[in-house]
């Protein structure tokens, strides 16, 4: 197995550093996030008590498997795949987050549409339920992978699976 280059080092360890951060922000960006942008509606309860907490549990859960792992190895790090992994669940998640609608007497829409025009809310509706889907599989993915890498592996190089 070859040693990783120095930027995968770094993304090795950047992933492994800001895990446990993102299993909480990203679950908060997908529950609320839209309220910054003035979109908040009967969503935001539902999610609250639903998706949000479900994702934070399975994503704190992984994080804090990857960073247990990371600091035990030298370099710190997690490994590539499961970096690669994490990094495509932050995009995804993000991705959702900014794609859901949600309708309400407060207001209605999705931070594309705030940020598009009202035209777009049928594209954030449609490109959501996708984005929602990939980004528990790959949560699920994350969390089974952070349980099956053993710690004993040398820098963030892959085991194979």
């Amino acid at each position: 197995m070859q040693p990783l280059s120095s930027p995968a080092r770094i993304l090795c360890a950047v992933m492994a550093a800001v895990s446990i951060p993102m299993a909480l922000v990203i679950p908060l960006w997908i529950t609320a996030g839209r309220m910054a942008f003035g979109v908040s509606g009967h969503l935001v309860p539902i999610f609250a008590v639903t998706a949000g907490p479900v994702l934070a549990i399975l994503m704190l859960t992984a994080a804090i498997r990857i960073t247990v792992n990371a600091a035990a190895r030298r370099p710190f790090g997690a490994p590539l795949k499961t970096s690669l992994l994490l990094l495509g669940n932050y995009v995804l998640a993000g991705a959702f987050g900014f794609f859901v609608p949600d309708f309400g007497e407060d207001g209605s829409g999705s931070v594309f549409s705030a940020v598009a025009g009202n035209d777009v809310l049928g594209y954030s509706a449609a490109l959501a339920n996708p984005f929602g889907i990939a980004t528990l599989l790959v949560t699920v993915i994350v969390l089974v992978k952070a349980f099956r890498v053993p710690v004993a592996v040398p820098g963030c190089a892959e085991v194979p699976a």
